[in-house]
Formats: C-alpha cells, structure tokens, sequence
C-alpha cells in the first residue's frame, strides 16, 4: 500500500492543477500554494483535505444542494480553516464589488415560475427568481404535553431551486406548544410540506414528552417570493438594479446587496482633544433594504459585518493623517465609523468620508493529503 513520505525535513507537497489544465487552451499549470485573487476572482478547491487562509477579504464557500447558490459570506479574518472538499461543491472567492445577494421588496402579482426571469442592468451577474410557494402557520393542530424544552420544528426542504422554511416553537409553563414562528418562510413549495415537531433529544422528559403537530399552509401565489444569485460576476462599481420580467406578472421590486470592504478614508472634519495615536473603527454595514417576506437565510440581512481597522494620527489634538488601513473589513451595506484606542475623554467633532469597493487578496492553499 502507498503512503505520503513523511519524516523530519520532509515538508508538506505543493498542490497541482489548482486550475483544471487539461481543458483546451488551458493555461500551463504551476504547483503554487499562494494565489492572488482580483475582484470578482474565484478558485474551485480540488478534492482533498486543505488548509486554507482565505486572505484579507476571501471567503470560502460551499454549494447548497437546496438552493443550488454558494452559501458562505463571512469572513474570518484570514484565520486558517481545514476543508475537506469533494473537488466540485467548494470554492474560495473574492466576492468584493460583486452582487451577492438579493432582497425582495415588493414581490409584484401574476408572475409564473416558467415565464419569470429577472435580470442586471449592469454588470454580467445572473439570477433565478423563484415564484410562490412561501409557508405560513395555519394552526397549531394538537399542543402536546410534557415538553420540558420547546420541541424542535422539523420543515421539510423544497424542490432545487426553492428556499427552506424555518422555524421554532413556543411552550408554555406546563409543556404545551402553544404557538409556532416561521424564521425563514421559505419559497418555492410546490405544495403544503408537512412539518414534524419532534422532542430535543436534550429535553429532560424526552422520554414522556409528545403529541406537538402543526398544520403548514402556501401563500405568495403569482409573487416573486425570492430571488437568488446564481452567478456574482464581475465586480462593479455600484450594485445593479434587477429587472423581473415575464409574459405575465406586474410590480415586483427587487434590490441587489453587494459585498463591500474599505478601500480609503478621508479626514472631512479633524475634530479635537484627540491624542496623537488613534484607530478608527465600523461599525453595522449591513442591508438596510426592508424585505417583503421573511428569508434571512438568502436575504442576508442578518449578515454579521466585519469592521475595519485604521490607524490615524493626530496633531494638536486634531486628527490629520489616515494611516496604515489594517483591516478593511467585509460588508453588505454602508458602515459608520468611530475614533477608539487612546483618545482624550473631551475628544469629539472628527468626521470621515469611507470609500467602499473591491480589493484584491492572497489566498493559501495547501494540501494536507494527496
């Protein structure tokens, strides 16, 4: 049996064909562990066990046999993450400046599933609407007994591509369901799916605890009730509109959320009273695009930013020079910035203008097996 040589002063192997070379005019393909990656640059991670550093703004992403979109929009601040890929469902991108995501605002009325398609107005990214099929709590059928922790609430997933609905339930001081909330309504439901509320396995009288049942009804028919990315494309300077179109259907609105980081900051008001070594910091940059239906989970409004980090210096007490950007930070939205680190108790009146975009990062990638 084969086996890696391995030993003392034996280090680990490059990897090879991080780009798939035998496909016709493919580039020559170098054994390389450390790749840059422009705006809108994406690198299929190849079967293996792999030791990746995603870089100062890279993400890695897996493919979501659901909803068939790159889940995967957080980043870890260049802290190294083992992957173990199959070679096809793994990726490593640098998404700044790109369209990411969608949120429905309006989803408009007659549209049909097989006529709907909705398109960028600028920039080369694509999209799959998804019409009707959101879930709603009818009633709760049967409020069991004995539950000692809410029970859990099991939703069955939609056809690919479709939105999963999510949800938890409420019990009440004797252990009875006494309502349901959706977290995640879902689209796509060709049909009611039938729920199951089962006990936590966690739950003290699992043994004893039972009878939870809940009826799940559709709504949204004729809506666009999500819209996913199927492809970022390119970064762009702005995010695109997106237009639905269809032999039938009228009205739907629908806003692109574009991933963001910190390319530059200008001083616009020195302010006073702060010490000579400051850091600027962010806040929020999140969507603040109000949805129509209920979908964090592909709507990312519960997207957690990461802020940006920047050193500033000041004169007199006056803030005057931006220094060294050492964390430009990942964002779905506009942040707010703050002066933190050593600052007089007085200080106050400093003002900044954030430019936001695409950056280019590094990614390592290096295989831990062959």
């Amino acid at each position: 049996m084969s086996s890696l040589l391995s030993g003392p002063g034996v280090g680990l192997q490059l990897p090879q064909n991080l780009y798939p070379s035998e496909l016709y005019n493919a580039p020559y393909d170098f054994s390389n562990n450390y790749q840059a990656l422009a705006p809108g640059d994406v690198l299929t991670i190849l079967a293996g066990e792999w030791w990746i550093n995603p870089g100062s703004v890279g993400v890695i992403q897996h493919q979501d046999p659901v909803t068939g979109i790159w889940r995967g929009l957080e980043s870890s601040r260049a802290q190294d993450q083992l992957v173990k890929s199959d070679g096809f469902s793994w990726r490593i991108a640098n998404l700044t400046g790109c369209p990411v995501a969608a949120i429905v605002q309006n989803g408009g009325s007659g549209y049909t599933q097989a006529t709907c398609q909705v398109t960028a107005a600028t920039g080369n990214s694509t999209w799959q609407p998804i019409v009707g099929g959101q879930c709603s709590v009818v009633s709760v059928g049967s409020a069991g007994s004995g539950y000692g922790v809410p029970p859990l609430l099991l939703i069955p997933a939609p056809p690919n591509p479709g939105v999963q609905a999510t949800g938890y339930c409420v019990i009440n001081s004797t252990g009875s369901v006494t309502a349901v909330s959706l977290t995640n309504v879902g689209a796509g439901y060709p049909s009611a799916p039938s729920a199951a509320i089962v006990p936590s396995p966690f739950d003290p009288n699992f043994s004893t605890a039972s009878g939870a049942a809940v009826v799940i009804g559709l709504t949204g028919s004729g809506a666009i009730t999500a819209v996913l990315c199927t492809n970022p494309g390119a970064s762009v300077s702005a995010a695109p509109s997106l237009n639905p179109t269809g032999t039938t259907g009228t009205t739907a609105t629908i806003s692109a959320v574009q991933m963001l980081t910190l390319t530059g900051v200008s001083i616009t008001a020195g302010g006073t009273n702060y010490s000579s070594v400051s850091e600027l910091r962010t806040f929020g940059g999140v969507p603040t695009i109000t949805p129509a239906y209920t979908n964090p989970a592909i709507e990312p409004t519960a997207y957690r930013p990461r802020d940006a980090e920047v050193g500033l210096t000041a004169v007199n007490g006056t803030l005057s020079t931006v220094g060294t950007i050492y964390d430009g930070g990942l964002f779905l939205g506009t942040p707010s910035a703050v002066v933190l680190g050593e600052t007089a108790p007085s200080a106050s009146g400093a003002t900044f203008s954030l430019t936001l975009g695409g950056s280019a990062t590094s990614v390592l990638l290096q295989p831990l097996k062959c």
